[in-house]
C-alpha cells in the first residue's frame, strides 16, 4: 500500500507539472511510475483489463488501485504523443469502465476522469452526415 501511495504522490506530480514549466519533466515521472509497477505503455495498450490487473496483483492483491494508477498515467502521458492521443484516451476509457464495473468502491473521481476523456476524444468523435 506504501508503494500505492507514493506512486499516486507521482501522478499528482505529473498532473500538476502541466500546466508549468516542469512539464520538461514528465517524461521521467511517467517512467518512474511504470518502472515500479513493472509496465509500459505498450502492454497497458494491448494487455486486457485482467491480464494487466493479475500482473500487478503482487502479494497484496492492490492490483485493482495500481492499474487506476497507470491509467492516469497513461492518460497523462497522452499529452506527451498528441499522434497517439486518441488511441491512448480510448484505452484509458475502456479500462476506466472496467475499473468501475470490477472495484467494490464507487469512484466520484473516476467518472470525472471518464466524461473528461469523453470531452478530449469528442472533437474526434463528430458524426458523418
Amino acid at each position: 500500500m506504501i508503494q500505492i501511495e507514493e506512486l499516486a504522490k507521482v501522478v499528482l506530480q505529473i498532473i500538476m507539472n502541466r500546466n508549468t514549466n516542469a512539464a520538461r519533466h514528465t517524461p521521467e515521472l511517467v517512467q518512474t511510475v511504470y518502472n515500479s509497477l513493472k509496465l509500459d505503455r505498450p502492454t497497458l495498450m494491448t494487455a486486457s483489463p485482467e491480464e494487466l490487473v493479475r500482473q500487478l496483483d503482487s502479494d497484496d492483491n492492490g492490483g485493482i488501485l495500481r492499474l487506476e494508477i497507470a491509467v492516469k498515467t497513461l492518460i497523462e502521458e497522452s499529452y506527451l504523443y498528441p499522434d497517439k492521443e486518441q488511441a491512448i484516451l480510448q484505452k484509458a476509457k475502456m479500462l476506466l469502465e472496467y475499473l468501475q464495473a470490477h472495484d467494490n468502491t464507487f469512484s466520484l473521481e473516476r467518472v470525472n476522469m471518464l466524461d473528461e476523456l469523453e470531452r478530449r476524444m469528442k472533437p474526434y468523435n463528430k458524426p458523418t452526415a
